[in-house]
C-alpha cells in the first residue's frame, strides 16, 4: 500500500509540473530481501528532479493525519531526516479487490505451504499535503502504541475533518462546515471539534477525502506547482550541509540531473570514511554514471565488505549507475555461486532496473542458472522492463537451451500488453518450426481470442500443433487451472527455488 501511495503522489505532482523520482530507494517498490535487512538513510521518499522538492508519503486506508513515531529512539521519530520545508503527503488507498488462496501438504517429515494474496489497491483522487514545519509547530492530540510485529512504535495523530463527498462549500463557520454534494445537491454539515480550524472557503469546490478543517494548516493545491529549475547553488549547498539527508539528496540530484559540475565535492564525500556509507555509495554511483569513473575500483571495497547490508546496498547502487560496466559487474555477482543467495538475487533485480539491452541479455542468460531462485528473479526483472525486452525475448524463444526458451516464453506471457505483431511473429515461427516447442506453449497460454484466427489454418497444415494449442486453451479456461499445483511435494533441496 505504501508503494502504491508513493506512486500516486508521483502521478499527482506530475500534473503540477514536477518530475518526481525515488529519493529513498525502494519507496515505490515492494522488493524485500528476507536474508538481510536493508541499510537505509531515513529520508523522505521522493524528490523532484526539477525543483528539488522533497516529499514523504504516508499512505492510509482512510483519511487521517497519523504517523509512526518512537519517542525513545531518535532515528525512528516521525520527522527524523526531514527539514522544515519538506512536505508530507497523505494519499488514501483502498483495497478495491482482494483474493486469497492457500494450500498445504504434508509427506512424512516434509511440509509445503503455498499462499497467494492479490490486492488491487485503488488510490483515491485527493491527496492532502502539509509542510513538516506545520506539524512540528502543532502538538499532536493523541497517540497509541502499535504491536510488537509493527516495531512497538507509537502512532501519533493530529485533529482533522475530511469531506466524505465531492461538492461545493456553502457554509463555513467556526464550529461547522456545510457542503453540497455535486452529484445530487444533497447537503451535509460537519460539526468541528475543538482545536481545528476551517481549511476551506465558501464557494470552494472540494474533493472526497480533502481536509476541510484541521489543527495543522494544509498546503493549497495551487501553491504546489513546480517552481522550475533549481537555483545554481542549491545542489552545492546540499552537498555542504551538516544534515546528512540533504547531502544524500544533493548527490542523488546531481546524478539524476546528470550534472558533472559537482565532481570535486562528490569525490571528497565518496572518499570520506567518516561519511555515512549510503551517501558514499550514492557518490560512487554519481562518479561512475556521470563522471566516467571506473565502477569496479569504486565499488570493490563495498562489494567485499564483511557487512551483508553494505554488500546489498552496493549491488543496488551499482545498478543505479546503469553503465555497461555496472551490467558486467552485476553479471559477475550472479555468476559467483559462492556469493550469498540474497546478493545474487539483488544483482538480478538491479539488472531489471538498468533495463538496457545488455542487461536484458544478461537476465536471459540467468534463466539457465542452476538456482531456481535466480531464474525467478531474472524473470521478474525482465517483466518489469516490459516492451523493450521483447525483441531479445523472441530471439531467446528460439534457443536450444530449454531453460532459456522456457523463461523467454513465460516472460512474454506475463507482459501486460503483448503487441499483435509480436503474437503474429510467434505464430509464424510456430508454423515454420523456427522456434522451440515453448512457442506452442506460449500460444496456448495466450487468450484464445488473441490468437484463434492466426492458428486456425494449423488444423489442416499442422494438426498436431493445433491439437496441442487447443488442449492448452482448454486447460487455461478450466476451473482446475485457477488453483493448479503439482501433485508431488517438491524435493527438499529445491524448496528455496519455489
Amino acid at each position: 500500500m505504501g508503494a502504491v501511495g508513493s506512486r500516486a503522489v508521483c502521478a499527482d505532482l506530475h500534473k503540477l509540473g514536477h518530475r518526481m523520482a525515488e529519493l529513498e530507494r525502494g519507496s515505490t517498490d515492494t522488493k524485500l530481501w528476507k536474508d538481510v535487512k536493508r541499510k537505509r538513510v531515513r529520508i523522505p521518499d521522493l524528490v523532484c528532479t526539477r525543483c528539488g522538492l522533497r516529499i514523504e508519503s504516508r499512505a492510509k486506508t482512510s483519511p487521517e493525519l497519523s504517523m509512526s513515531h518512537s519517542p525513545a529512539e531518535e532515528a525512528r521519530a516521525w520527522d527524523f531526516g526531514m527539514v522544515d520545508r519538506d512536505l508530507i503527503a497523505f494519499p488514501v488507498c483502498e483495497a478495491a479487490e482482494e483474493t486469497y488462496w492457500s494450500t498445504g501438504r504434508l509427506s512424512s517429515v516434509l511440509s509445503y505451504w503455498h499462499e497467494r494474496n492479490w490486492v488491487r489497491w485503488q488510490p483515491k483522487e485527493c491527496i492532502n499535503y502539509f509542510e513538516v514545519r506545520a506539524f512540528r509547530a502543532t502538538p499532536h492530540l493523541k497517540s497509541s502504541t502499535k504491536g510488537v510485529t509493527e516495531g512497538s512504535e507509537t502512532s501519533i495523530s493530529w485533529g482533522a475533518t475530511f469531506s466524505s463527498r465531492t461538492g461545493v462549500v456553502e457554509v463555513v463557520a467556526d464550529d461547522r462546515i456545510t457542503i453540497r454534494r455535486t452529484s445530487d445537491d444533497h447537503r451535509h454539515t460537519w460539526r468541528l471539534g475543538s482545536g481545528v480550524k476551517p481549511a476551506v472557503q465558501t464557494g470552494e469546490t472540494v474533493l472526497e477525502n480533502q481536509v476541510i478543517a484541521c489543527a495543522v494548516e494544509p498546503i493549497p493545491r495551487q501553491t504546489l506547482r513546480c517552481q522550475g529549475e533549481l537555483p545554481n547553488d542549491a545542489i552545492g549547498e546540499m552537498l555542504s550541509s551538516r544534515e546528512r539527508t540533504l547531502r544524500f539528496t544533493g548527490v542523488k540530484l546531481a546524478r539524476l540531473r546528470h550534472d558533472p559540475g559537482f565532481e570535486a565535492q562528490v569525490r571528497d564525500i565518496a572518499a570520506d570514511q567518516d561519511e555515512d556509507a549510503s551517501i558514499r555509495l550514492e557518490g560512487a554511483s554519481y562518479l561512475t554514471a556521470v563522471c566516467g569513473s571506473r565502477l569496479q575500483q569504486l565499488f570493490s571495497p563495498y562489494l567485499c565488505s564483511a557487512d551483508p547490508q553494505t554488500q546489498l546496498e552496493a549491488v543496488i547502487a551499482a545498478g543505479e549507475a546503469g553503465t555497461p560496466e555496472a551490467v558486467e559487474v552485476l553479471g559477475q555477482v550472479i555468476d559467483a555461486v559462492d556469493c550469498p543467495f540474497f546478493l545474487r538475487t539483488a544483482a538480478a533485480w538491479s539488472l531489471g532496473k538498468v533495463a538496457s539491452p545488455e542487461a536484458v541479455n544478461r537476465l536471459i542468460r540467468a534463466f539457465a542458472d542452476v538456482d531456481h531462485g535466480i531464474r525467478q528473479e531474472a524473470l521478474d526483472g525482465i517483466i518489469s522492463i516490459g516492451g523493450p525486452a521483447i525483441p531479445l525475448l523472441l530471439l531467446g524463444l528460439r534457443e536450444a537451451d530449454d531453460s532459456i526458451a522456457a523463461g523467454c516464453a513465460e516472460s512474454l506471457r506475463q507482459l501486460p500488453e503483448l503487441p499483435d505483431e509480436v503474437v503474429s511473429t510467434v505464430v509464424s515461427d510456430l508454423k515454420t518450426g523456427a522456434s522451440s516447442p515453448w512457442a506452442t506453449w506460449l500460444v496456448g497460454m495466450l487468450p484464445r481470442e488473441r490468437v484463434a484466427s492466426a492458428v486456425a489454418d494449423l488444423q489442416s497444415s499442422a494438426p498436431d500443433l493445433h491439437y496441442a494449442v487447443s488442449l492448452l486453451w482448454s486447460f487455461v479456461e478450466s476451473w482446475i487451472s485457477r488453483r493448479w499445483e503439482t501433485q508431488s511435494l517438491p524435493p527438499q533441496e529445491k524448496l528455496r527455488g519455489i
